[in-house]
C-alpha cells in the first residue's frame, strides 16, 4: 500500500490525533518495527536520546516495566511516531492534528513544531519531571463517568481540594487531587449512584498540584526550536488551534497543570474524518460519542492501516 497519494478534497477534514499515556501495551507497534526499517530507526533514535531500553519494553515488557511513567511516556511516543511514518508513507497528509497529553507532543512533531530528536528529548524530561513532581504530592484522579460538565463543577464545590482534570466528553470527564480526598469522593459518587473508577496513575496529572512540573519543565523548553505549525494544531490547555510556535511553547507549560479541553478539541475542528495514529483505540471510542456523524478510524497494525485505506476508497 505503499505510496498511494489520496485526494484530500475525497477525504475532506482529515484530522489526526495521538494517544496519550495510558495507551501502553507489550507489542505495540511490533508489525510496523519489524517489518519497515524506518519504523525501528524511530526506535533507535530514541534509545540513543533517552538512554533507555526502549525496543526491549515494547517488545518484551513486561507490562509493569511498560507502565512505569519514565518508559512508558517515551515509548508511547516513539510507536506513536512509528505509526505516523506509516501513514505519510502510504500518503495521507492531514488537515489537522491534535494530541491528548503525552500525545500532544506527538502532535507537535507531525506538525513541524519540534523535530523527532527534540521530541524524544522533551519526552523524557517530561516524564522524569512528572515522576519527581507526582512523588512528593501523593494525588492521582479518577474518571467520572455520566456526568457532564457543569454537574460535576457543582459536585466539586464540595471538595475545594479536587480539580478537573480532563473534559474528554459530556459523558467522561477526570478529576485529580490528594487520594484521600479522591476517596471522599468517590465515596459521595458511590452514595449518589454515580459510577467514579480511580485510574492506576502516578500522579494529579493535569491539576495545580503539578504545577511546580510546569516550572520545571518550562527550562527544558527553553532549550528547544519551536517552529509554526505547518499543520494546524489544536491545544490541549485551550482546546483552540495554535497561533504560532511561540503559543504552542507556553501551552505546553500550562497544559501540565491545567485542564485537558478534549471536548472542545474536537467540537472546534468538526466533522470530518478521524483516525488515531497509535496504540489502542481510547481517543477514537471518545470522538465516536462527540460526533456520531464522523468517520473515525485508528492506526496501530497491518489490520487497523487496511480497514483504513479500505474504507477510504
Amino acid at each position: 500500500m505503499g505510496g498511494k497519494s489520496y485526494k484530500m478534497d475525497k477525504i475532506k477534514n482529515l484530522t489526526v490525533v495521538f494517544p496519550g499515556q495510558a495507551s501502553q501495551y507489550v507489542g505495540m507497534g511490533k508489525e510496523f518495527i519489524e517489518s519497515v526499517p524506518e519504523c525501528a530507526d524511530i526506535i533507535r533514535e530514541g534509545e540513543k536520546i533517552t538512554a533507555l531500553p526502549l525496543l526491549d519494553k515494547i517488545m518484551n515488557g513486561p507490562l509493569e516495566e511498560l507502565t512505569r511513567t519514565l518508559i512508558c511516556q517515551p515509548a508511547v511516543f516513539g510507536v506513536s511516531m512509528v505509526c505516523w511514518h506509516i501513514l505519510k508513507k502510504n500518503g495521507f497528509t492531514p488537515s489537522a492534528v491534535a494530541g491528548h497529553s503525552l500525545g500532544e507532543y506527538s502532535a507537535l512533531v507531525a506538525s513541524g513544531v519540534l523535530t523527532l530528536s527534540e521530541g524524544f528529548y522533551i519526552v523524557k524530561k517530561r516524564a522524569h519531571i512528572m515522576d519527581e513532581i507526582s512523588g512528593k504530592v501523593d494525588g492521582s484522579l479518577m474518571a467520572v463517568l455520566g456526568m457532564k460538565l457543569p454537574d460535576v463543577e457543582d459536585v466539586l464545590k464540595e471538595f475545594p481540594d479536587i480539580e478537573v482534570s480532563n473534559h474528554n466528553s459530556d459523558s467522561q470527564i477526570v478529576v485529580g487531587g490528594k487520594k484521600e480526598a479522591l476517596e471522599k469522593l468517590n465515596l459521595y459518587l458511590k452514595q449518589k449512584r454515580i459510577k467514579g473508577i480511580m485510574l492506576n496513575v502516578s500522579g494529579p496529572f493535569h491539576t495545580s498540584l503539578m504545577k511546580k512540573a510546569g516550572e520545571l519543565i518550562s527550562v527544558e523548553l527553553d532549550k528547544l526550536d519551536f517552529k509554526d505549525p505547518k499543520i494546524p494544531l489544536y491545544l490541549n490547555y485551550s482546546g483552540e488551534e495554535a497561533v504560532d510556535g511561540k503559543e504552542v511553547k507556553e501551552g505546553l507549560i500550562k497544559q501540565i497543570s491545567t485542564t485537558v479541553k478534549w471536548l472542545d478539541i474536537i467540537k472546534n475542528i468538526g466533522e470530518g474524518v478521524f483516525v488515531e495514529v497509535g496504540p489502542k483505540k481510547v481517543l477514537k471510542r471518545i470522538i465516536e460519542g462527540i460526533l456520531p456523524e464522523s468517520k473515525v478510524f485508528n492506526v496501530e497494525d497491518n489490520r487497523s492501516l487496511t480497514d483504513f485505506v479500505e474504507n477510504l476508497k
